[in-house]
């Protein structure tokens, strides 16, 4: 830290006098309030982490639908509060699939398990997760939610939404 000392006498300019106490305190609070601009700029760091939502659903007809709600992705590192929805439209007989993928600034694309919800029409589940992309190149430019309607391992409709990061990855 840089320290600066002013040493102020009481000095006569025509008839007025000016106090060296005065003028220290005013050169004192005049350095107390640079430094602190100047901490608080150079203190800050990255972006704050954004929030964004998404969803698809399959459609012809209509079958599945899903939802992504994202509450903490910064710019770059591990992606947290991650929650993920699926909703069965349709009473015929096939259950529901959810996942996510993301999708690094280098192009490369990483898809994470199949979620099912088995419990048939009208029923609803929900999961929370996270991302954390490894090596030199940690950011993650887009989150990829797919939603897709299945019987056995057959997958009969799909849909996909991509989320773009909101910090700018």
């Amino acid at each position: 830290m840089i320290s600066w000392k002013f040493d102020f006498r009481a000095t006569t300019i025509g008839q007025n006098h000016v106090a060296g106490g005065i003028l220290n305190k005013v050169a004192k609070v005049s350095m107390l309030t640079s430094g602190a601009l100047m901490f608080s700029v150079l203190g800050m760091g990255p972006a704050s982490a954004a929030t964004t939502y998404g969803s698809c659903a399959t459609s012809s007809p209509l079958s599945s639908s899903g939802s992504a709600d994202i509450a903490n992705w910064p710019y770059e590192g591990k992606v947290t509060g991650i929650k993920i929805s699926l909703y069965d439209e349709k009473p015929d007989g096939h259950h529901v699939r959810i996942r996510l993928a993301e999708q690094w600034t280098t192009g490369k694309r990483i898809y994470y398990k199949w979620r099912k919800n088995m419990d048939g029409y009208g029923t609803y589940k929900s999961w929370t997760t996270y991302m954390n992309p490894t090596g030199a190149n940690n950011k993650i430019s887009s989150i990829v939610l797919q939603v897709a309607t299945y019987e056995g391992e057959t997958q009969l409709q799909y849909c996909e939404k991509r989320l773009e990061n909101p910090g700018g990855a």
